[in-house]
């Protein structure tokens, strides 16, 4: 299990799986004390650590494709390991970034599922094109939810009511153009501007919050400051929890980022969304929604508010709900005792309420703030070296710059001086010259006159 990102949405998946993973556990009769669960980084992964498993779990987002989030070079090398050693891998509610069937990178998506490591394969969008690229394994692929449609239970926010609030989600300027939607900063700003007049001409109190990364959390910085913003109308996650409670309890959510949807979902609250990756359509088609997520045509916060005022809620009571989100547990129930355990008890899964209520005993003691507050500061860190650093390479070169500035600007005025020199010599010489050519003018017209 991985994490990769400061984005929390997606940490919530790591979260969310290893809840799901526990209560499988225990429902085969295994408590923590009987095995231990292990967090990898998936860009900074221990190749010694993992020779050590007994099995490798990849707990879903969307690993496949070779974007410029760059996952599938290390995803390869961890299945090489595991090939390598014959250690069971289980992939889990897997995604695509923006990847068809159509794209020539598919045949990256076959190298790693037909490793004979590979024992279980299941996703959460694209299903076709992922029973395509392993028609030749032993396994049937299968459909699943994300395991953050669990969010409400894994941190046993089951009391929350709405309080009459419009969520608005905010992102980096840069990430529709980094997924090929031509769209920038200046032009969300835009959107926002009319989500929060609209919601506040509604009677709708508007609050901005992002999925907690860096770049969004400054985004909406620059957004309050701009548009005069108050601090209790903007919220800047810090923490995965704290990302769920900026969502929880809202009526409605103007969505774009896939997890700020996938939350609201696992809280019954009515979303609309951006189609800005090619993740979203399949996710809002696979909860009976596909007309709440706009596509690029349609960005308009008109468009965005009206489909929200018609949508409805998701109540826990609806049986599409909660088939949903069981089609999740029941694939990590099965892939643990078939390819881990060895085990046949699949009969006595647990339903839909012993889930939830397990997993809601166990946010009692779920801890991940330290750990999302480390990473948080890692990445800070790291983007304040990368800035002083340039700034050192930029004063160095400057400074360079300036002394050739510097012994130009003395050559220049050197020669400013020599041309000056070369003026008056020339206006001298000149002179010179026109004062004899006169006198001799002169002389000459004398003795014509004077027959001299």
């Amino acid at each position: 299990m991985s994490y990769v990102d400061d984005n929390f949405g997606d940490n919530l998946i790591g979260t969310s799986f290893l809840a799901l993973l526990e209560v499988a556990l225990e429902n085969y009769g295994l408590s923590s004390d009987d095995c231990e669960l292990v967090s990898l980084s998936l860009k900074g992964f221990d190749k010694s650590q993992l020779e050590r498993c007994d099995a490798i779990f990849f707990g879903g987002g969307g690993l496949f494709g070779q974007s410029y989030l760059g996952f599938y070079e290390y995803m390869d090398q961890i299945t090489a390991v595991a090939d390598e050693r014959g250690i069971p891998v289980v992939f889990s509610s897997m995604g695509l970034n923006n990847m068809g069937a159509d794209d020539g990178q598919v045949d990256a998506i076959a190298k790693i599922v037909n490793k004979r490591c590979v024992r279980a394969l299941s996703v959460r969008e694209n299903l076709p094109l992922f029973q395509e690229v392993a028609k030749d394994a032993t396994f049937e692929v299968r459909q699943v939810a994300d395991p953050a449609t669990w969010t409400k239970f894994v941190y046993g926010m089951t009391d929350v009511v709405p309080d009459g609030t419009i969520g608005i989600n905010v992102v980096r300027g840069g990430l529709f153009k980094a997924n090929q939607r031509d769209w920038g900063l200046s032009q969300e700003m835009s959107y926002l501007a009319d989500l929060v007049t609209l919601a506040e001409s509604h009677g709708m109190p508007p609050k901005l919050y992002t999925n907690g990364s860096l770049g969004d959390n400054n985004t909406l910085r620059f957004f309050a400051e701009k548009h005069g913003l108050s601090d209790e109308q903007i919220i800047l996650p810090q923490t995965t929890r704290e990302v769920v409670q900026a969502i929880a309890t809202r009526s409605k959510i103007a969505s774009i980022r896939m997890h700020s949807s996938i939350i609201s979902y696992s809280f019954g609250i009515p979303t609309v969304a951006l189609e800005w990756n090619d993740k979203l359509p399949h996710f809002y088609k696979a909860i009976g929604h596909p007309e709440r997520v706009l596509p690029f045509d349609k960005w308009d916060a008109e468009q965005t508010f009206q489909l929200l005022d018609q949508a409805k809620s998701a109540p826990e009571d609806n049986p599409k709900y909660t088939a949903y989100l069981m089609s999740t547990y029941a694939y990590i129930h099965e892939a643990l005792g078939a390819h881990v355990l060895n085990s046949n008890a699949g009969a006595q899964r647990y339903d839909f309420q012993s889930v939830a209520d397990s997993l809601v005993a166990r946010s009692q003691i779920l801890d991940t703030d330290e750990f999302d507050l480390r990473r948080k500061l890692g990445k800070a860190e790291k983007a304040y070296l990368k800035q002083f650093t340039s700034g050192r390479k930029n004063r160095t070169k400057l400074g360079t710059l300036t002394k050739k500035v510097d012994s130009l600007s003395s050559e220049v005025e050197s020669l400013t001086q020599r041309n000056a020199e070369l003026q008056a010599e020339i206006k001298r010489r000149f002179s010179t010259r026109l004062a004899g050519y006169l006198r001799r003018v002169a002389r000459r017209l004398f003795q014509r006159r004077t027959g001299r």
